[in-house]
């Protein structure tokens, strides 16, 4: 009776993880994803770039990557679960139209900052939306675009570059090119 036991206990804390990871993967399956580029800048993590559509409500979503934490300028990445998401909107065509405003921001003034709304979260977007601070920046002849928010007076920050996110735009023209029903 007492190994009974055991086994049981045992094979429900086994079922406890495999339980979680299920939720994740369905939350993750609920993205179809439109385009998606690796930045590539030097001396910053890579990051990943995405558009996608959530397949429950239809809206399109921006995902900028895993932040990092520190001050305004030097951040150490480790969070590899939370990502940035930025709302595009209903449509493609106004998803697009809100990519390329913030494309439009690249040729602001050096530390020109906006607020736009996000969502720090996991896997998939959520509808605790927060202020989320776009700055333009320089980097030796790089323009960049660092999207933040302020979590417990620290900075959580990722920064993409003009062409990384050039790139992404592209991607999302061709696929609305290719899908023009969508």
């Amino acid at each position: 009776m007492k190994n009974t036991k055991r086994l049981l206990i045992t094979l429900l804390l086994a079922l406890i993880p495999m339980m979680a990871s299920a939720q994740i993967l369905e939350k993750a399956a609920q993205r179809s994803e439109i385009a998606t580029v690796e930045t590539e800048l030097e001396d910053i993590p890579t990051t990943e770039l995405q558009v996608f559509r959530m397949d429950n409500d239809g809206s399109y979503w921006l995902s900028v990557g895993h932040l990092g934490v520190g001050i305004d300028i030097i951040q150490i990445q480790f969070d590899p679960v939370y990502e940035l998401f930025i709302p595009l909107g209903n449509t493609l065509d106004e998803a697009l139209e809100t990519l390329s405003d913030l494309q439009a921001f690249y040729k602001k003034p050096k530390q020109s900052a906006m607020e736009v709304q996000g969502c720090l979260a996991a896997i998939v977007p959520n509808d605790n939306l927060e202020p989320v601070t776009v700055t333009s920046r320089r980097f030796l002849t790089s323009k960049i675009l660092s999207f933040s928010v302020i979590r417990d007076d620290l900075v959580r920050a990722t920064y993409i570059s003009r062409s990384d996110f050039g790139s992404l735009v592209l991607s999302v023209k061709m696929y609305r090119k290719i899908h023009p029903k969508e």
